[in-house]
Parts: C-alpha cells; structure tokens; sequence
C-alpha cells in the first residue's frame, strides 16, 4: 500500500479523532473495513498475515506504518497526530501498550 492510498484511507479516522469515543469508534470500523476491501493486512514478525487481529489492532498498526511514512518526509506535527489517535484507540479498546519502534 503507498503512503498516499494509506493516507487517504485513515482520513476518516484522523478527521474524526477530535469527536468522542463512539464517533471514533465508528470510524476505527469504518476504516477497518476499508482496510480489509482493499485486501490490507497485519504482519506478524515472520511477514505472514497476523492472525485474529482486531479493527482496533489493524487501525493502530495502519496508523503506526503512517506515522513512520509522515517522520520520513519530515512531517512531525502530522506524525504527532496519528501516534496520538493510535494511543487513543488503544486506550478505548484496551489494548496493551507497545513501546514506539517508529
């Protein structure tokens, strides 16, 4: 997937991360479908597609690579942002913590 089709189909979820809790929920599932039409999938370490991963999951891990895309091209408010939404996700769906590797 490029930096720019990923770009567009998170913005959804980035425009809506400033609405509450259920508008962003609504968005990490609207994004997910996306996601999953388009044929996107989470990676375990060995490179093979991930299994049981929840929307919330492939939001984040979408918004991860994102976030890595935008510090490459010297965008850091914009990255900022998405590790922000990513925490938020992960806060409402009660995912563990994973330390930034990005």
């Amino acid at each position: 997937m490029t930096p720019n089709l990923l770009s567009e189909l998170l913005e959804p979820l980035l425009s809506a991360a400033d609405e509450d809790e259920s508008s962003l929920l609504d968005a990490v599932n609207l994004t997910a479908e996306a996601m999953a039409a388009l044929g996107a999938t989470v990676l375990d370490p060995k490179g093979q597609p991930a299994r049981g991963v929840s929307d919330e999951r492939a939001v984040v891990a979408a918004l991860n690579t994102h976030a890595h895309h935008l510090m490459r091209a010297g965008r850091l408010d914009d990255v900022v942002e998405a590790l922000q939404v990513a925490e938020r996700i992960g806060r409402i769906a009660h995912l563990p913590h994973h330390p930034r590797t990005v």
